[in-house]
């Protein structure tokens, strides 16, 4: 029967269709949009992409042209060309917009000088590799964003089970920071092909995990829909037993209900594969042999490339071209000829005999090597032609020249793929050094350094020791090995040995090279993060010395950055610890330093009280790092210190966010930092079920961090935060047998961490959650138990004060300190609403993190109280109240609302005890119930007046006039009647 290559239209998938357009639709408005289209082999994926694209066109308005750019990802091995599909996009853009168009969206010649490197004619300089470095993502991302500001751009990605490790690292740029205006991204990916040990899944998990994206799966067809695909193909309805048979056979999978149609009356195979060849099967032997060389080729071969490559003169070729054309096996296109579709092509290939597989394989190596052989994205394809083809030396060469490219762009994850092929060819190559210009020692030091940029600290120090195995002559060489076994052994808590630096530093004596001197400051600037008296300042000062002789940025920030560590940790001066990390933030490094100082700046300006603008940079960072494909690990690290600066600067929407990515992206015992983050962040927030879930979920992983860094007391902060927030009831608690183990722990706890050893920032912010559990543990309620030694912790506290330098924030530090120990020790009111008010003054904006500024106020409050200005403390109380919850610490919103209720600021919100039978509780004052509760709870009279911020003979007068008023012989029996009343049990 008559039949079409394909259907006229497209059957079903309007749900499908219908979330792409509306993608179109938010782009088109102004809202950047991110969709990722999956399915298996043969569903239809590019049909619907090619409806889409369509549909665009017909959507677009007058004063809005929509430019569609297409980057389809070329199936070059496990390696590929860095970002190849996406200078396909670019080249499209080109087209579409014109070189004075896409000059202008460049916008710096920085980023002219980048794209013309990949973009033929754009201008006649092209910048030399070391101009290139990290800077092509970003210029890509500021192209499209400029260009989107006047135009609808959308770009489109096929098959991402092929994309490069650059281009992978790319695409999560663009579908979550890209800021376009008028932008919508659609790539494509065949599920089918994505196993867990796949590149792409780790992508994917993180591209699901974004709100922004929009996800399409395409579904096999339904029974009715295939109908209506074989009546469109067929013309001519078939028999209902013919209909159900092909129904069954293509599985609802559209490409195969095309071929099935295709087939006609013609025996049905046996096997999926059969049908896939069915068309190539009728070909003559000439045509299909043409077809075999194309499917070596990939999915598309350009024509001058296949006349080449196929042995044949241009007559019998044409011939071959048009009836494989006829027989829809490939399709004319462009200046080429591309296959219908990929199984096809992947069979074909499979087709192949092993010598002729080679001989072909080895006719396209030599032809892209005499014609294209520097152009970026034919490069990985010539070393996979040559692997193929058994040439293990060409091989060799090219995969060389693939990684000098793959470095000139920054792209680590491809670079480590190169470097380690090298070092399996290593020994099967004849010369191979000479051929490389390098050692086997070498590449696995450039492999070291590749997963030290990844994040992956474990490969990085398996590269370094087989590095080292390789018995490297060159003492550079081995003390750059050596350099990086020890730096991967501390990130992943190895013990390393400092003597090893030691050995390194004497293999670099005598050598007067500019190499020579910065691998020297490197190993200085981590000997001195390792010593802890006055030479570390030496080595970091010779250390910048050298780099700055050098000229090597990279050396030099890395010096500042510890430098700066050296003034912040151990002498707890931010202030001075601020000038080298400006220094180095400015200098121009590739992106996995810059991310590295970008980590240890965040952190100061958050340190310094400058929260908002720490987050901000570490925003920028971030997306720098995402660029750079370096995301997990170094961006994990920003990510959670932009979140530590949005928690202080009362933001917990935007903190969560990032802190939850950074758990995501970072590996243990980084990621217990993340926990303790979000734990500390539940518990001053009231949600002490999340908290409770967060751990239990972590506990493993907790558990584990423990046991394999037992030094390491980043849970302080969650312990001392349950001490105060959970213990308490307010700025102070009462203790009995199960509470008081528990703050036993505690205080030993943070007494340790207030000590020596620990970082300066670490050990300030101890010391003030130590000065509020000295306020908590108020002496009446401690009395003679020699176990909570609240003495010895406030001497820890003052010789911890005594040592600090006067800079930056810390005296402002101090002055919360010594106003909450002047709480403790029941100042004069007037001199504690004095010191609260000029502590909250300073505080406003910044300065400490908000919970601590909040406490400050509800301080002030309360001095307020016992001052007697009744109606300026009720006025912060409902400032706390209303602003606490919004800024993430909702704890201490009720605390306010407790010390409201207590001090008589506003209606009771406790139990309720009024009633028509209450054995005269009725007649109590309000005051008098809150009493008439503390005594029904064995509190004395100061422990009531401590808690309702009254004196001892106050809180006895208001009891002599509850059992007056009740007709109560005395405590007990009031406390009895009380607990009738509310239910609730009493002790006395």
């Amino acid at each position: 029967m008559p039949t079409l290559a394909s259907s006229p239209r497209m059957v079903g998938r309007g749900d499908e269709l219908g979330a792409l357009l509306r993608a179109l639709d938010d782009g088109r408005d102004g809202t950047p949009r991110s969709v990722i289209v999956r399915g298996e082999a043969g569903i239809g994926k590019t049909r619907l992409i090619q409806e889409f694209v369509r549909e665009a066109g017909r959507r677009e308005r007058p004063d809005l042209p929509v430019v569609v750019a297409v980057g389809q990802c070329v199936d070059l091995g496990p390696i590929g060309a860095p970002f190849g599909p996406i200078r396909r996009v670019l080249r499209d853009l080109h087209a579409a917009v014109g070189t004075e168009a896409l000059r202008h969206a460049a916008g710096s010649p920085a980023a002219l000088a980048t794209i013309a490197a990949f973009v033929p004619g754009v201008t006649a300089e092209i910048p030399s590799p070391e101009e290139l470095i990290g800077q092509f993502a970003e210029a890509i991302e500021v192209v499209l964003e400029n260009l989107s500001a006047s135009r609808h751009l959308v770009v489109v990605i096929e098959d991402l089970q092929w994309a490069d490790a650059a281009t992978l690292a790319l695409l999560k740029t663009f579908a979550s920071t890209l800021r376009g205006r008028h932008l919508t991204i659609v790539a494509t990916y065949r599920s089918d092909d994505i196993d867990r040990f796949h590149p792409l899944r780790p992508v994917l998990a993180e591209l699901d995990r974004t709100r922004a994206i929009v996800r399409v799966e395409v579904l096999p067809l339904s029974p009715g829909e295939v109908a209506e695909q074989v009546s469109l193909l067929a013309r001519v309805d078939p028999p209902e037993t013919e209909l159900r048979a092909l129904i069954d056979r293509s599985g609802g999978i559209p490409f195969l209900v095309e071929e099935l149609v295709d087939l006609g009356e013609a025996h049905l195979p046996d096997t999926l594969r059969e049908l896939v060849l069915a068309r190539y099967s009728r070909l003559d032997d000439t045509a299909q042999e043409i077809v075999r060389v194309m499917a070596a080729g990939g999915m598309h071969t350009e024509h001058d490339t296949l006349t080449a490559v196929a042995g044949h003169d241009e007559r019998t070729l044409d011939q071959a071209l048009r009836d494989a054309i006829d027989a829809r096996v490939i399709v004319a296109e462009a200046s080429g000829y591309t296959f219908r579709h990929a199984l096809t092509q992947e069979a074909v290939h499979d087709e192949m005999l092993p010598s002729e597989r080679v001989r072909v394989h080895r006719r396209f190596a030599r032809h892209l090597t005499d014609h294209r052989g520097d152009a970026p994205e034919a490069v990985s394809a010539i070393a996979e032609h040559w692997l193929v083809a058994r040439e293990l030396g060409p091989a060799f060469d090219a995969t060389v020249r693939a990684l000098e490219q793959s470095r000139a762009t920054f792209a680590p994850a491809t670079s480590v793929k190169l470097a380690e092929r090298l070092t399996e060819l290593w020994g099967q190559v004849p010369d191979a050094a000479m051929r490389s210009g390098t050692t086997l020692a070498a590449l696995h030091l450039s492999a070291a350094q590749d997963w030290h940029d990844l994040g992956d600290p474990d490969r990085a120090l398996r590269a370094a020791l087989e590095g080292l195995a390789a018995e490297p002559e060159d003492p550079i060489v081995r003390a750059a090995l050596i350099r990086q076994k020890f730096v991967q052994e501390f990130n992943t808590h190895h013990d390393p040995q400092r003597e090893e630096l030691l050995e390194a530093i004497s293999l670099l004596e005598g050598i007067d090279t500019d190499h020579a001197r910065v691998l020297h400051s490197r190993i200085l600037s981590n000997l001195a993060l390792e010593l802890g008296d006055g030479r570390a300042q030496d080595y970091l000062r010779r250390a910048i010395d050298l780099a700055e002789g050098a000229g090597d940025d990279a050396a030099l920030a890395v010096a500042l950055v510890n430098e700066s560590w050296l003034h912040s940790d151990s002498d707890g001066d931010e202030v001075a610890a601020l000038t080298p990390l400006e220094r180095a933030i400015g200098l121009r490094v590739n992106p996995a330093v810059r991310a590295y100082v970008g980590a240890a700046y965040i952190d100061l300006l958050a340190r310094l009280g400058r929260y908002d603008e720490a987050a901000l940079v570490g925003e920028r960072l971030f997306a720098d790092a995402v660029r750079g494909g370096i995301e997990r690990g170094a961006g994990g690290s920003i990510a959670m210190q932009i979140a530590h600066a949005q928690f202080c600067g009362g933001r917990p929407d935007e903190a969560k966010r990032y802190a939850q990515r950074a758990r995501r992206l970072l590996d243990r015992p980084s990621r217990a930092s993340v926990i303790r983050l979000l734990a500390t962040h539940y518990s001053w927030n009231d949600q002490l079920t999340e908290r409770e879930a967060l751990l239990a979920a972590e506990r493993a992983m907790i558990d584990e961090v423990r046991r394999a860094v037992p030094g390491k007391h980043d849970w302080w902060e969650v312990e001392a935060v349950d001490a105060v927030l959970l213990s308490s009831s307010g700025l102070r608690t009462t203790l009995d047998e199960k509470s008081r183990d528990p703050w036993v722990q505690r205080i030993d706890s943070i007494r340790h961490v207030i000590g020596e050893g620990h970082a300066a920032g670490a050990r300030r912010y101890a010391t003030v959650a130590a000065a509020m559990m000295v306020r908590a543990l108020s002496p009446a309620d401690v009395g003679g138990d020699a176990s909570i030694d609240v003495s010895s912790l406030r001497r820890a506290i003052d010789g911890a004060m005594r040592e600090w330098p006067r800079t930056g924030v810390t005296p402002v530090i101090i002055d919360v300190i010594d106003a909450t120990l002047a709480d403790a020790d029941h100042r004069d009111a007037e001199e504690r609403v004095r010191r609260w008010n000029e502590v909250v003054e300073k505080t406003q904006i910044g300065v400490i993190p908000v919970r601590h500024h909040q406490i400050a106020r509800l301080s002030l409050a309360a001095a307020l109280i016992d001052a007697g200005d009744r109606d300026t403390a009720a006025t912060h109380l409902a400032a706390i109240s209303a602003d606490a919850p919004r800024l993430g610490v909702a704890r201490i919103a009720r605390w306010a609302d407790h010390l409201a209720d207590r001090a008589g600021l506003r209606r009771p919100t406790g139990r309720a005890v009024e009633t028509s039978d209450d054995g005269g509780l009725t007649g109590l004052t309000p005051r008098e119930r809150q009493v008439l509760e503390l005594v029904a709870e064995g509190l004395t009279n100061a422990q009531i007046g401590a808690r309702l911020y009254i004196s001892p003979k106050t809180a006895s007068v208001h009891v002599s006039a509850i059992l007056a008023k009740v007709g109560a012989a005395n405590r007990a029996e009031a406390a009895a009647r009380f607990g009738r009343r509310s239910g609730s049990p009493h002790t006395v």
